[in-house]
């Protein structure tokens, strides 16, 4: 039986708000382990440094920090959640994660409108917004063609946010 859970889910869809809601859940995102930012942005929020790409530089340690940290936390009992981007999954799916479940999350093929809303409301760039609405279409292929065998899928409906997804599905998260 698989008792570690990794979640895969699109940007905007609720992965910092669950982690601030759910003492299980732990909110790891790819960007402080692929880039090294320019120390005039180092300090800004996450959201706001997100798109600013001309002022960071690879990380030459990427992917395998990245997949490091989440075998730690996935190690801590606790359920981490991380984006659904082509990078970010094909680094998962190349590895081996023992005792593992992997839920893919992603939105309705035709919401992406809804998405855009969420990212300017949390404060991304246009050069963010723009690099997704680029990718959607690609993404919705990726996750369409993720092995079944492999990974979990949930689809989220107009207005629904990750946690109550999950908890729909029967995503164990304990309160704060």
């Amino acid at each position: 039986m698989k008792n570690k859970l990794l979640i895969l889910a699109y940007m905007g869809i609720g992965k910092t708000e669950l982690e601030c809601r759910y003492n299980n859940v732990i909110d790891l995102d790819f960007q402080d382990y692929k880039y090294i930012y320019d120390e005039s942005i180092r300090n800004l929020p996450l959201e706001q440094r997100k798109g600013n790409t001309s002022l960071r530089t690879e990380n030459t340690q990427y992917p395998n920090n990245f997949i490091n940290a989440i075998i730690t936390e996935l190690k801590s009992d606790k359920i981490v959640v991380s984006p659904f981007i082509e990078h970010v999954f094909k680094a998962i799916d190349s590895q081996v994660l023992k005792d593992t479940r992997i839920i893919l999350v992603f939105p309705q093929s035709n919401n992406f409108d809804e998405y855009v809303n969420r990212f300017k409301r949390r404060g991304n760039s246009e050069e963010f917004i723009l690099r997704r609405k680029k990718e959607f279409a690609s993404l919705i292929e990726l996750f369409n063609n993720a092995s079944n065998d492999k990974y979990e899928k949930i689809i989220i409906e107009p207005k629904q946010f990750l946690s109550e997804a999950l908890i729909e599905y029967g995503v164990n998260l304990k309160e704060r």
